[in-house]
């Protein structure tokens, strides 16, 4: 049976390995080209054995402008960027691909200042956009537009191309019922609704040749099951769209599902690669099959080949977190896998769909899209020239990186802290949320292998100067993270009992004795909006509470917004009957009481349970000394995320 690391025949080409790295997303580009960045974050992968390397989608025509840095295929200034990844990822021996699309009414006119153009007049869901329906001229305008920009693909040195058919893509949105509601020949039957994907890859085979690669990318099921393709219906429109292909890639969602097709830990991994396999049974192996679908675990992805479910698998966030993945797989030591930095699915960095903006990276990889930095090189090129011994007071992310990296450059290195695993053991125990201990995981095990003494004990201003004597510390290192603080602008009564996210999902919270079948009550004041009101919330319900979340904000966890975990959340807040109260000014807090107004009417609200959790902004601990100059990394210095705090500890590592 095929595994991870056996070289894979697509069409004319070998692949290396039957791992992808897919079309993705970076905001890489500079005036929507290629650049130097993009080559050093593709080498990377190819480097690290990704048998297939996908650039990020290039838009095929001026119609389409779907956000700031989306590269431009249809201009000759596109082939010096591709020629230079093509160069980059194939002297390693990996087949490089351009990705080609139009977003369609899925796109944006914010850039353009032009109508979006689709098959019929939806409004797209999230800004209500409603789109130019195309006419005939119009799609024979994207036709030749789509083999145009193919041919700058070959002329740049890449193997061949993908045509997304997929989610985001105008092709996809004629294919489908759910946005597709023409009455002409390409509107009605799959045959009708397909034509114009045909005619799209029919031009482009003629303009590339026979034996330049060409993929389709499709969707397996659109997740809207009343009027969209379902498993069934897309495989059998995947059957039409193979006839000249040489490759079938599978993702998932649609308009009203983007949050599946990216999952984050709301899904589990590799929920839907089975799509995969559907499609590959009705095309009955005329062409190699890549499966999608959160598969960012080495052993899930060996288990899709063994099952015959898949030939090819795309692993591209965990290519994100590990470059390496694919060679540290092939040596096949235990030590070698051991030392893959798992994707913990968090979809913080790498998913940057986002108003911010935010260029691509990696909460667990530092290097993420920033490969060519100097700041980056490797670390056996950068020993220090000076050993030292060196203390880490905290043993969260932010300390525990910075003793890795500090230990590899060569210094003499001592972790201490109250908990170890910091607040990431505390944030994955909220419900779905236990993948996020990877993250301490890999660290702890990383410093286990390097010989690094992690002790368990709380420090304190006072104890701090006897342990730098006792270790003989050189420097120390202050990774102390982040504590609750009181909320601000709300009279708190003598008798007022609140505790804190920490307490709830550190199990510190007991339920009250109460009469039989009567469930106690909890308040979820959250002023956060993100996962640990919402995680604290879940963990309440599940464990025998009815729970309230009360919110300042328009509407209960804003802040998901970003993962794109707010329809799930929602979905499971539905379920589990999860009571949300956004728009309230709370003004008071006493014993089992939470008084508030309605931040519009200002209408009095009052609210009441046995348990009142105030989920409000931290702060960095109390420092352990006074040195304005003191090393510090992470919550230690303003209270962020995990990306934030493995950076910073990074930096401090690399920086004694």
């Amino acid at each position: 049976m095929p595994s991870l690391t056996e070289t894979v025949q697509l069409g004319s080409l070998t692949a290396p390995s039957r791992i992808v790295f897919a079309a993705h997303r970076t905001n890489f580009a500079t005036h929507r080209k290629l650049e130097a960045r993009h080559v050093g974050y593709y080498e990377a992968r190819a480097r690290g054995g990704a048998g297939v390397v996908v650039l990020e989608t290039v838009t095929v025509h001026p119609s389409d402008w779907p956000y700031e840095y989306a590269p431009i295929g249809y201009e000759p200034s596109v082939v010096p960027g591709y020629r230079a990844v093509a160069q980059a990822v194939k002297k390693h021996g990996a087949i490089a691909l351009a990705s080609l699309g139009h977003t369609g009414g899925q796109g944006s006119s914010h850039y353009s200042q032009a109508p979006l153009w689709a098959p019929t007049p939806i409004p797209e869901v999230n800004s209500r956009e409603v789109p130019m329906e195309m006419e005939p001229a119009d799609i024979e305008t994207l036709v030749k537009a789509f083999a145009r920009a193919a041919v700058f693909a070959i002329e740049g040195g890449l193997d061949g191309v993908e045509i997304n058919v997929g989610q985001s893509s105008v092709l996809r949105q004629f294919l489908s019922p759910l946005t597709n509601r023409r009455g002409d020949d390409f509107g009605g039957s799959l045959e009708n609704r397909a034509r114009f994907a045909l005619q799209v890859i029919a031009a482009v085979r003629e303009a590339i040749g026979p034996s330049a690669l060409l993929g389709v990318r499709v969707v397996g099921d659109e997740y809207a099951p009343w009027a969209g393709l379902v498993p069934e219906t897309a495989a059998e429109a995947a059957a039409l769209l193979a006839k000249d292909a040489d490759f079938v890639s599978v993702t998932s969602g649609s308009i009203y599902s983007l949050h599946m097709t990216r999952a984050g830990l709301y899904a589990a991994p590799g929920h839907s690669a089975g799509l995969a396999a559907t499609i590959k049974a009705k095309l009955q192996d005329r062409v190699p099959v890549f499966a999608q679908g959160s598969v960012v675990d080495a052993d899930m992805a060996e288990s899709l080949l063994s099952e015959g479910k898949a030939d090819l698998v795309e692993m591209t966030r965990a290519l994100i977190a590990e470059p390496e993945l694919v060679a540290k797989w092939r040596t096949g030591t235990a030590e070698s896998k051991k030392s893959i930095r798992p994707c913990v699915l968090c979809n913080q960095d790498c998913v940057v769909e986002t108003v911010q903006n935010a260029r691509l990276g990696c909460i667990q990889n530092p290097a993420a899209g920033y490969e060519i930095a100097e700041e980056f090189r490797p670390l056996a090129l950068n020993k220090a020239r000076a050993k030292k011994r060196v203390l880490v007071v905290g043993a969260g992310p932010a300390g525990m990186e910075a003793a890795r990296v500090a230990t590899l450059r060569g210094h003499q290195v001592t972790v201490v802290g109250a908990n170890k695993g910091g607040a990431v053991r505390i944030a994955a125990a909220a419900p779905g949320r236990a993948r996020l201990g990877l993250v301490s995981d890999w660290l702890e095990g990383q410093l286990a292998d390097l010989g690094v003494t992690v002790q368990e004990a709380t420090v304190t201003a006072e104890s701090l100067p006897a342990l730098v004597k006792e270790h003989q510390a050189d420097v120390v290192l202050h990774c102390t993270g982040a504590a609750p603080k009181r909320r601000r602008f709300v009279e708190l009564t003598a008798d007022a009992k609140t505790v804190t996210p920490r307490d709830v999902l550190g199990g510190k919270v007991q339920k009250p004795a109460l009469p039989e079948g009567k469930a106690p009550r909890a308040l979820v004041l959250d002023e956060a909006g993100d996962h640990a009101g919402m995680g604290t919330a879940e963990w309440l319900v599940d464990n025998g509470w009815e729970v309230t979340v009360i919110s300042h904000d328009m509407f209960v966890g804003q802040r998901l917004t970003a993962t794109m975990e707010l329809t799930p959340y929602n979905q499971r807040a539905a379920g589990k009957k999860i009571q949300l109260r956004p728009q309230v000014e709370i003004q008071r807090i006493g014993n089992g009481r939470v008084d508030g107004v309605d931040i519009y009417s200002r209408a009095p609200i009052t609210f009441e349970a046995e348990l009142i959790v105030d989920v409000s902004y931290e702060v960095p601990r109390a420092g352990l000394t006074a040195d304005e100059d003191a090393l510090t990394a992470g919550d230690a210095v303003a209270p962020r995320r995990i990306g934030q705090a493995i950076l910073e500890g990074h930096r401090l590592g690399r920086s004694l």
